[in-house]
C-alpha cells in the first residue's frame, strides 16, 4: 500500500512562547502576603504537641545529632592510583598437592620452568600452536569437546597469549588463554581429560 506522507508544519516554538508571555496580564495579580511568624511558631507548636512523647525526645536528641553531623568538615579522599585496565600482574599459584612437593625450594624452581608462554601470530591455528610447542593432538581433541560456546580455543587472535604448564612428566596440565579482561583456563582431570574453568 502506498501512504502519502503530510509533511509536518514547521512551528517557531519561540515565537509561540514570546506571544504567550505578552498575552499574561501581569497587573491582575495581587501581592501575596507572607504570613506572620507567630502563626508560624503556633502551627509548629501544634504539629509539636500532636507527636507522642517518646517521638518527641527521640526528635530533641535526633534534630541536634543530624545538625552537627553535617556541619563537621570531612577530609578529602586523596585520588587513589588506578591500576591500569591492561596491565599483567604476575601471579605465582602452586597447582601441585602437598604430597608431590619435595621441598620449597624446589617446588618453586618447578613452577617457574612448568610454565610456558605463546603470543599468537598473525595466521595461527591451535593446531600450529600445538604443534610449535610439541602438544599432543590428542589433548587437542579433548580441549575442543569441551571448548564451550564461547569458542576461546577456536577464535585465538593475533597476539592473544597463551600459557601452558606442564607436569612432571612432561604432558600438557594446564592451559590458559588471556581474552581482553578475562582469563579462560583449562586444566586435566583426575581420569586424563580435561576441565574449564570458566
Amino acid at each position: 500500500m502506498n501512504r502519502r506522507q503530510r509533511k509536518k508544519q514547521k512551528v517557531d516554538h519561540v515565537q509561540v512562547l514570546k506571544d504567550k508571555w505578552q498575552a499574561l496580564d501581569f497587573s491582575s495579580l495581587k501581592k501575596i502576603n507572607k504570613p506572620d511568624v507567630s502563626q508560624w511558631t503556633s502551627k509548629i507548636k501544634a504539629f509539636w504537641m500532636r507527636l507522642p512523647r517518646l517521638h518527641r525526645r527521640l526528635l530533641s536528641v535526633l534534630i541536634p545529632l543530624l545538625v552537627v553531623l553535617l556541619l563537621i568538615p570531612t577530609k578529602k579522599n586523596e585520588p587513589a592510583q588506578a591500576i591500569q585496565a591492561h596491565q599483567r600482574i604476575a601471579v605465582s599459584v602452586n597447582t601441585e598437592s602437598l604430597s608431590e612437593q619435595p621441598s620449597s625450594v624446589q617446588s618453586e624452581q618447578a613452577v617457574e620452568t612448568n610454565w610456558r608462554e605463546y603470543t599468537v601470530k598473525k595466521g595461527d591455528t591451535l593446531a600450529q600452536v600445538f604443534r610449535k610447542n610439541q602438544l599432543s593432538m590428542a589433548d587437542l581433541n579433548s580441549l575442543a569437546r569441551i571448548e564451550g560456546s564461547d569458542k576461546p580455543l577456536s577464535r585465538i587472535k593475533q597476539g592473544q597469549l597463551i600459557r601452558f604448564k606442564f607436569s612432571p612428566e612432561g604432558n600438557l596440565d594446564i592451559l590458559q588463554i588471556e581474552r581482553g579482561d578475562q582469563s579462560i583456563m583449562f586444566f586435566r582431570l583426575s581420569d586424563g581429560g580435561f576441565g574449564r574453568s570458566k
